[in-house]
């Protein structure tokens, strides 16, 4: 990994474009990198959201596009076919235009969810603002999308973080923090929208605390129709540096919550509360540390039901909000959670990003993040793919080393293939990729790329195309 990392300083320090290796033999079992036909608003960035989804072989996507407006953006829906056809519209603002919000990275970004009739629900752009929801009128139609906040319970509080998913049934689902400044609480709340009866309820406060922040981080539903919830805590009202990493698991069939072990706990959770806690405070940590934390997290999750949680940690202090994180790995054992570091920070000039993904199928776990590097050249960025089955981790890198940052947020197929939303915001790009569980026709080395040239060459290092 080390060298991996490398090679990123090197090309944030010593060049000034970059340089595009000759790609390897097309394969059908390699991952296919697919750019949309759209430009995004530097603004489409987050860590919490879930802006793609798939259905019937039809992949959606949403994304900030730049309005007329400097400072604001528009939320557009892009639907791919199965003939490979891209369509694509703006949220209405019911005067026959498109919709607009002003840019707040990290907050106002859109997640979306298709249910199982097709409806597409999205909720866009809130950093403690009412409901900001639209629904398709028309299954499976992003030109028929149609304001209907009032839908939703809970009008009077203001939301952030909307995270969403598809339960097996086909109901939908939204994790999302709601505000109560007046009695600082920022707690989790989990909302299910009932296809059968197209209405929405809140299923549960999920997490409460007084003086405390709730951080949505993932929602994913294994084989058996559990819904497993992913959380951090910060100090009241909010803070970049967040603790406690947090996991549940709610089953709709019985109406209930457990823990890691399977025993049952009442919701609302306070913060810090047993074997919910997957990472807990290290050393002279607290809930207002700024040395040591938690930033960004996502589940690996199958059929039969968790797998682990990947994370960023701060092990000790770094000079600003997001850097000097390492990317860990936690699993339960059966009786404890188990915490290992997958790629650590270390002492050269590179870090990696405020996103993460995870996924775990045909016995192999894939955890994704993105690693920086800066330099007189700028920001250069490379998307990392750590994959495991029963030995050590491997590395590869997928699609290009890009001028500034990348984010991303990757999708299980019911094939075992990742279905990969990757942006780089800066450039105006998004790209699909389809990352299949077979193995390239060259394997991946347990010694990452060499550091001799960025990216690497194609004959020296495995790197996916």
């Amino acid at each position: 990994m080390r060298s991996l990392l490398l090679s990123l300083a090197l090309a944030a320090t010593s060049v000034t474009g970059v340089a595009v290796a000759t790609p390897a033999a097309a394969s059908a079992r390699a991952p296919q990198l697919e750019r949309l036909p759209y430009q995004v608003d530097s603004s489409n960035q987050a860590g919490w959201w879930r802006p793609a989804d798939t259905l019937n072989g039809v992949t959606y996507f949403a994304y900030n596009a730049p309005a007329a407006e400097a400072g604001r953006h528009e939320v557009h829906i892009a639907s791919r076919g199965g003939d490979g056809q891209w369509r694509d519209a703006c949220l209405p603002d019911g005067a026959g235009g498109c919709v607009t919000y002003v840019d707040d990275i990290g907050h106002n970004q859109p997640s979306i969810v298709v249910d199982g009739d097709g409806r597409i629900h999205a909720f866009v752009s809130m950093h403690n603002n009412a409901w900001r929801y639209y629904q398709s009128t028309r299954p499976g139609d992003v030109t028929s999308m149609a304001e209907a906040a009032a839908q939703l319970p809970d009008r009077d509080l203001r939301f952030t973080y909307p995270v969403t998913v598809r339960g097996a049934d086909g109901d939908a689902y939204v994790l999302v923090r709601a505000d109560q400044d007046a009695q600082r609480v920022r707690a989790g709340r989990l909302y299910r929208y009932d296809t059968a009866a197209d209405t929405w309820s809140r299923v549960a406060i999920v997490a409460s605390g007084a003086n405390h922040s709730f951080y949505p981080d993932d929602l994913q539903v294994d084989g058996r129709g559990r819904v497993h919830i992913l959380w951090e805590w910060a100090s009241w009202p909010a803070s970049a540096h967040r603790h406690l990493g947090s996991y549940a698991v709610y089953d709709p069939a019985a109406g209930t919550f457990a823990d890691a072990s399977g025993a049952p706990v009442t919701t609302p959770l306070a913060p810090g509360v047993g074997n919910v806690v997957y990472q807990p405070f290290e050393g002279d940590e607290t809930i207002t540390s700024q040395n040591r934390a938690v930033q960004t997290a996502k589940l690996a999750v199958d059929d039969t039901g968790l797998r682990g949680i990947a994370y960023r940690y701060l092990p000790e202090a770094a000079g600003s909000n997001f850097a000097g994180f390492d990317v860990r790995y936690a699993t339960w054992d059966g009786s404890a959670w188990r915490r290992e570091t997958v790629a650590a920070n270390g002492d050269l000039p590179i870090d990696n990003s405020a996103t993460l993904g995870a996924t775990h199928a045909g016995g192999r776990t894939r955890l994704y993040f993105v690693a920086e590097a800066n330099g007189c050249a700028g920001t250069h960025s490379q998307v990392v793919v750590a994959e495991r089955g029963t030995g050590e981790w491997a590395f590869r890198t997928l699609g290009e080393v890009r001028q500034g940052l990348q984010r991303l947020r990757v999708l299980r197929g019911r094939d075992g293939a990742d279905l990969v939303y990757l942006t780089a915001p800066i450039e105006g790009a998004l790209w699909r990729a389809v990352v299949p569980r077979t193995e390239p026709r060259r394997a991946a080395s347990r010694t990452p790329p060499s550091p001799r040239a960025w990216p690497p060459h194609p004959a020296a290092a495995p790197t996916w195309r």
